[in-house]
């Protein structure tokens, strides 16, 4: 039979998963996955869990590997490789993803841990060994790298337009010169006739006028 104060801590327990629930954001399994009982796969199995499942993130620690997460009565740690959170309606890995979604940071600390969620487990007798395990090695976050500024290149310089090549003007043709022919003379190339001198060809005496008769010789 259980006693009153176990119930009162089953109750404490339980208040406190639902108020730690309500606050978490959820996340959906990818594969088939297992439920650790620390951030480490030799930690001992708490459930398993089908591709699908839908469970609560508490937090992550800050190398985003690995997750703690409520499902059902459970509580354990998932590896985040194998958890996806909607975000800006797509299912982000939170390995890669969870600074971006904006899930918690958490720390582990097994003897609160356990003492909380893991009295009743069959290997909680043998917390001892776990306590003295070394804790995982935990690096900062890598930031995520900046996106850089586009680079502005001036727009390329106008090509000038080749020259245009015109052909040489072709020379004019010099103008045909032809002999000229001197004129025709009348009366078919003949020149013309000169006068004959009247009577029978001897000038006439000094101091007479042409055309006036010559008087005739006589006889003696």
């Amino acid at each position: 039979m259980v006693s009153r104060a176990r119930r009162c801590s089953l109750l404490i327990v339980l208040g406190l998963v639902l108020a730690t629930t309500a606050s978490a954001q959820s996340a959906y399994t990818t594969q088939d996955v297992n439920v650790r009982a620390g951030p480490g796969r030799d930690y001992p199995l708490v459930a398993w869990l089908a591709p699908g499942t839908q469970v609560a993130v508490v937090g992550c620690l800050n190398t985003w590997k690995w997750c703690d997460v409520i499902v059902g009565s459970n509580r354990g740690w998932v590896y985040a490789r194998f958890l996806a959170s909607p975000y800006q309606n797509q299912n982000v890995p939170i390995i890669s993803g969870g600074a971006t979604i904006g899930l918690p940071i958490v720390t582990f600390s097994i003897v609160p841990y356990w003492n909380s969620y893991y009295r009743g487990r069959p290997w909680y007798s043998n917390r001892p060994h776990w306590e003295h395990r070394p804790p995982p090695v935990v690096r900062p976050p890598t930031p995520p790298p900046r996106p850089r500024p586009p680079v502005v290149r001036p727009p390329p310089k106008p090509k000038p337009p080749p020259p245009v090549v015109r052909p040489p003007p072709k020379p004019k043709p010099l103008p045909v010169t032809r002999p000229t022919r001197p004129p025709t003379p009348p009366s078919g190339g003949q020149p013309p006739p000169r006068p004959s001198p009247p009577t029978g060809g001897r000038p006439p005496p000094p101091g007479s006028k042409p055309g006036t008769p010559r008087p005739s010789p006589t006889t003696q």
